[in-house]
């Protein structure tokens, strides 16, 4: 018999998923839910006052259903409006302006706003960098204070002192001035639009404060929020205290899985975990949750506590802990399914496990809607219906066994072990197959490792967390028992040493993949078609049975096939249509939007292609991976799969701050740089990393020429150099002359007019010229004397949107202007792509709009 609440259930979060995804207003839905609601009810009150009308009550089904889905999508629909469309928001952009999400301009230097928050969580500090997640209240403008509520994640500029920023505690509320900025979107195809993405996890905007001082504590949290904030701060000073004295990373990873701290986790431990597929072991998750509710349930049932008793006294320790941890989703969802569960104990009430697995789904979805985005999410309750299904055919294969006497042979299996593993691979497969689509989407990355290495790292992560609680446990006894501590000091060492022993054991399992890197590779998120191509036949392979069954596995493993090699046919096809036929060999040149920096790709009519900078930082800071998450989609979108040469034009962060993820991705085969600055530490880094790819390095030189697919490309720029270079100059760049039939392209690098002035009487006096402005239009380059003996028809700026260094220079684009030349800038046109035959010339922007 099938649950009752299992498709309404279902329902509510798929109405949840439409609505949080799609640009339909709420009120849309209220219709649709009120009336299936009513039509549900009359078709149910028929059916159980007619005699015989078994199609009134059939008719109640798809009713409630459709009710359903149109209430969870009403309810996802408000949430994704109000997350969007915020009081502060809206306060500042009418107090300042430019902080409108369909805005592509943004707002300037403005005055700090003076602000009153809640401190959300913690703040995180490292020695470059102190960041604090708050919850805006007010904000001052034009001398008033106005009701202004958002999330906001704060820079605190300047060293801050461990003491000072111990003091910002979740809960605790604080007056500080801030300079607002929104968070940074890159218009290219394929490419995430992140400042809707961050809004909708909580974070509005970023801001940033000039120095810790500046932020005054006016009031204290709750009682039980200052307890909280005790109890984290007695971890973290526990960890480093106990753990730390053995491995420094090794303390940022038991702080990571007792409370959900990761700030001190190291970025290359970050990247190898989530390479190796285990990164989920050290967030706080479903996991974690069930280890501490075993824990405090063992506990007290050895205590004297009944079944009942001891339910309702781990359903206190989750609530507890759920008030200690750093907030995050994946937390509060995980410790809801818990206690959902042990309610369920309390009254003892047996529900269905797909039932109870589909209702704590839509509770979730209800408390928080949006969430149904998250991949956490997705993750969550995917592995649950997987462990769920392999539980259920288990047992089901079991009693059929019974039946035949099978299982008395099973019994001679000597060795539980192999049992286990056996039982522990089977579920850790299933999990891999019902997660592959929802990694390939979510993370553009596949990867078979975490297949073997969740069997080390789930263990392991139980003895890093255990031992972690022991040690805080002991610590803190420690500290408030009289007398002669070295027995509790002792112990304590010992938990340390053992949180210690997993956590290493943690990281170091992790290097599978850099022995074996053919077990992880990143791809193109697939088609939404292809995705539920996949679910549907691996449905159908699980539910059908016979001549069904083997079409839906054929079907899956084609899915699969295509999902792992980043060969979507949908998205091929789609592409193929887009294309105009090539009646004339096709030089293409695409501009990325990476805000301010470069970023550039040629693509020739044999179809080689020539990636010319990637992106950066202008200041060499951050953790965002531009290479990663902004050119990696993008070149993904213009279908590209591998790179046959990646060239560096000079060693500006600006200029080559995602190289590295490149070369990993898209394996060129050639990495060509001008002159060489070998004491450059950046520039080093990439030439290593190219050797372990594989990558030849080669040096490009003023005279060099090679014709590729009927192109010619030329270096105009540098020459040989007479000295060896200390630090990085501009000057330096490579410069590349690209001729197509009557078309020349010239792209200057970051070089100044004194070098446009040598290279001119080089240049091609072609009819169609396309010039890449120098220097994202900085006044130092796009000389007079260049433009007046070129004269470009058409003109080609990457610049990040209101930058601080004013690019490009309003004199530049005048010199432009009067010369005829059309503009077209990445920050007010996002992604440029100029495709040419060798005669005419076409230029296609991402917003659609331009010259």
């Amino acid at each position: 018999m099938v649950p009752v609440g299992l498709f309404p259930a279902l329902a509510f979060v798929l109405g949840a998923a439409c609505g949080s995804s799609l640009d339909i207003p709420r009120t849309n839905y209220l219709l649709p839910a009120g009336g299936f609601s009513f039509l549900a009810l009359v078709c149910g009150g028929l059916g159980g006052c007619a005699d015989g009308r078994r199609w009134f009550r059939c008719a109640a089904l798809p009713c409630v259903l459709l009710a359903a889905w149109s209430a969870g999508a009403h309810r996802a629909a408000a949430a994704r409006e109000q997350a969007l469309e915020t009081p502060l928001r809206t306060a500042l952009n009418h107090g300042i302006g430019g902080f409108r999400i369909e805005d592509l301009s943004v707002p300037g230097e403005h005055d700090p706003v003076p602000t009153r928050a809640v401190i959300a969580e913690d703040a995180a500090r490292s020695e470059q960098f102190t960041s604090l997640r708050v919850w805006v209240r007010e904000v001052r403008l034009h001398g008033a204070w106005r009701v202004a509520s958002g999330g906001v994640t704060l820079g605190i500029g300047g060293g801050v002192p461990p003491a000072m920023a111990s003091e910002w505690r979740a809960g605790r509320t604080i007056e500080v001035p801030v300079t607002y900025r929104r968070p940074a979107t890159y218009l290219n195809d394929g490419v995430t639009d992140f400042e809707r993405d961050l809004a909708f996890d909580g974070t509005t905007l970023f801001g940033s404060v000039k120095s810790g001082l500046l932020i005054d504590v006016t009031a204290h949290g709750t009682a039980v929020e200052e307890i909280a904030a005790r109890a984290r701060l007695q971890v973290r000073r526990s960890s480093a205290r106990w753990v730390a004295r053995h491995d420094g990373v090794s303390s940022a990873i038991v702080t990571a899985i007792l409370i959900g701290d990761r700030s001190g986790l190291p970025d290359d431990i970050r990247l190898r975990l989530q390479a190796a597929g285990t990164y989920h072991v050290i967030a706080i998750s479903g996991g974690n949750i069930a280890i501490l509710a075993a824990v405090s349930f063992g506990l007290l049932t050895l205590g004297g506590g009944a079944g009942r008793l001891a339910a309702f006294g781990t359903l206190l320790v989750l609530a507890g802990y759920a008030q200690v941890v750093a907030g995050g989703p994946s937390v509060w969802r995980a410790t809801l399914m818990a206690m959902l569960y042990l309610i369920a104990r309390l009254f003892d009430h047996r529900s269905p496990p797909w039932q109870a697995m589909a209702v704590a789904a839509a509770v979730a979805t209800y408390i928080r809607p949006l969430e149904v985005r998250d991949a956490g999410f997705l993750l969550t309750f995917g592995a649950t219906a997987a462990l769920l299904e392999v539980a259920r055919r288990a047992s089901t294969t079991v009693a059929v066994d019974r039946g035949s006497g099978l299982v008395r042979r099973a019994k001679g299996v000597r060795s539980a072990g192999l049992r286990w593993l056996a039982a522990a691979t089977v579920a850790s497969l299933a999990v891999e197959i019902a997660l592959l689509p929802i990694g390939a989407t979510t993370f553009s990355r596949v990867t078979s490792a975490g297949l073997v290495l969740n069997l080390l790292a789930v263990p392991l992560m139980a003895v890093t967390q255990v031992a972690g609680m022991l040690a805080v446990a002991i610590d803190a006894t420690a500290r408030i028992v009289p007398g002669p501590r070295h027995a509790l000091e002792s112990a304590a060492w010992l938990a340390g040493w053992l949180a210690n022993i997993g956590a290493v054991g943690l990281v170091s399992s992790a290097r599978l993949v850099e022995v074996a890197p053919w077990l992880t590779a990143r791809v193109p998120a697939p088609s939404p078609v292809l995705v539920m191509t996949y679910y549907a036949a691996l449905g159908l392979a699980l539910l059908r049975p016979g001549v069904l069954r083997r079409a839906a596995l054929a079907v899956l493993a084609i899915a699969t096939l295509a999902i792992v090699t980043g060969t979507d046919p949908l998205i091929s096809a789609w592409r193929r249509v887009q294309e105009s036929p090539r009646n004339q060999p096709q030089l293409r040149l695409t501009m990325f939007d990476v805000g301010q920096a470069e970023s550039m790709l040629l693509e020739f009519p044999d179809r080689s292609t020539l990636m010319i900078d990637a992106g950066g930082s202008p200041f060499g800071r951050g953790a965002f991976d531009i290479g990663g998450r902004v050119l990696a989609p993008a070149l993904w979108a213009r279908g590209v799969r591998s790179l046959g040469a990646l060239l560096l034009t000079h060693g500006d962060p600006d200029h080559i701050g995602g190289a590295a993820s490149l070369l990993s991705d898209f394996a060129p085969a050639a990495l060509w740089e001008g002159i060489a600055v070998p004491s450059h530490p950046g520039l080093r880094a990439l030439h290593e990393a190219a050797r372990r790819e594989g990558t030849a390095l080669s040096v490009v030189r003023a005279g060099q020429s090679r014709l590729v697919g009927g192109v010619r490309v030329r270096v105009l720029h540098p020459p040989s150099p007479d000295w060896e270079r200390q630090k990085v100059r501009n000057d330096d760049s490579v410069i590349l002359e690209v001729v197509h039939g009557e078309v020349a392209v010239l792209l200057t690098g970051d070089a100044g007019a004194e070098v446009e002035r040598a290279i001119v009487p080089l240049l091609t006096p072609a009819r169609v010229r396309v010039l890449k402005v120098g220097h994202h239009g900085s006044r130092t380059s796009t000389s007079g004397t260049l433009l007046n003996s070129w004269r470009p028809t058409i003109a080609l700026i990457s610049a990040g949107r209101d930058n601080r260094f004013g690019h490009p220079a309003a004199d530049v684009v005048a010199r432009l202007q009067q010369t005829g030349t059309r503009i077209y800038r990445t920050d007010r046109d996002g992604q440029i792509t100029l495709t040419t035959d060798g005669r005419d010339v076409r230029v296609r922007t991402f917003t659609g709009q331009g010259p």
